[in-house]
């Protein structure tokens, strides 16, 4: 049996909770979230507690917002025109999606709201600052291809689910 440990690609199904027990999210039934181990795909504090562990086991993890999604920074909303999105683009709070940083790199925004024709954004996941209680389950654990290695992260059940 195959354990939890760098360069596995893992297959978990799993509901996030904030300390109160209000659900955040929670992996869809038919999609359970696979991901390369090691690979920094997932948050440290969550890969720390699945290592070791096999295909068939449940875990209940509690992630501290060092260990998670860091901590609340309170850096400033980015107000961003609507116009920049797609005239049909559907946005709501939560959202997240990719833009450019001044010097170009990816970076990562989350709709905080709508406001007419400004869309406020936060460069913060709307989970820093938040303690992290996981409970799921390790559906499978295999060893990762050589190309899912050298990419970082693993590929769907088609192969490659990216440009490259």
């Amino acid at each position: 049996m195959s354990k939890v440990e760098n360069e596995k690609v893992v297959t978990l199904s799993y509901t996030l909770f904030d300390p109160s027990g209000r659900e955040l999210e929670r992996s869809a039934e038919d999609q359970p979230l696979v991901y390369l181990h090691g690979a920094k795909n997932i948050v440290p504090g969550l890969e720390k507690e699945l290592t070791g562990k096999e295909a068939g086991d449940e875990f209940q993890a509690v992630v501290s917002p060092e260990q998670g999604y860091g901590p609340k920074r309170g850096l400033k909303p980015v107000r961003v025109p609507r116009s920049s999105f797609e005239k049909d683009a559907k946005l709501e709070a939560g959202m997240a999606f990719m833009t450019r940083g001044p010097q170009g790199q990816p970076m990562p925004l989350w709709i905080k709201k709508v406001q007419g024709p400004t869309v406020v954004c936060s460069v913060e996941h709307p989970f820093a600052g938040v303690e992290l209680h996981f409970r799921g389950k390790v559906v499978d654990v295999r060893d990762a291809a050589a190309e899912e290695i050298e990419h970082g992260h693993a590929h769907g059940p088609d192969g490659h689910g990216h440009d490259h």
